[in-house]
């Protein structure tokens, strides 16, 4: 009990010391220099408001334009073990960027959201010859158009 009793004047004393060393003034005080008194000591830190011209948040500045996407509906493709089939599909183009915003189902339009890229040299010659794009589909893997 001796031992806590001790411990805890010292955490108290040791509080109380280090807020002694710290001089705060209101912003809304006028301008004032703070000189401490001889028999206080010479504090670490002075706070001394100082005047801020108001800034300007980041919602203020003006954005560049972003290029507006051109939507466009056109017929996909894709191929399951007995055939090719076709489903309606939205298309999004950004400058050079494609994507595959959508596929039409039984149910209504399924979003995709995927990049689309280009038919490459690695793909089926059936593919090269028919398809300039090719998007990944949680639905149909890929979707050729």
């Amino acid at each position: 009990m001796k031992e806590m009793m001790i411990a805890c004047c010292m955490l108290l004393g040791t509080v109380t010391a280090s807020a002694q060393f710290t001089v705060y003034q209101s912003a809304e005080a006028p301008h004032r220099s703070y000189t401490p008194s001889m028999g206080y000591g010479v504090p670490f830190t002075t706070y001394e408001p100082i005047e801020v011209a108001p800034s300007r948040g980041y919602s203020h500045q003006q954005q560049p334009a972003q290029p507006k996407m051109q939507e466009m509906t056109t017929r996909g493709y894709y191929k399951k073990s007995d055939g090719w089939y076709s489903a309606p599909i939205r298309v999004g183009v950004i400058g050079d960027e494609v994507r595959l915003l959508s596929i039409k189902t039984q149910h209504g339009w399924s979003n995709c959201g995927s990049v689309a890229s280009e038919v490459g040299a690695f793909d089926p010659e059936e593919i090269r010859d028919n398809f300039t794009f090719k998007a990944y589909s949680s639905l149909y893997v890929m979707v050729y158009f």
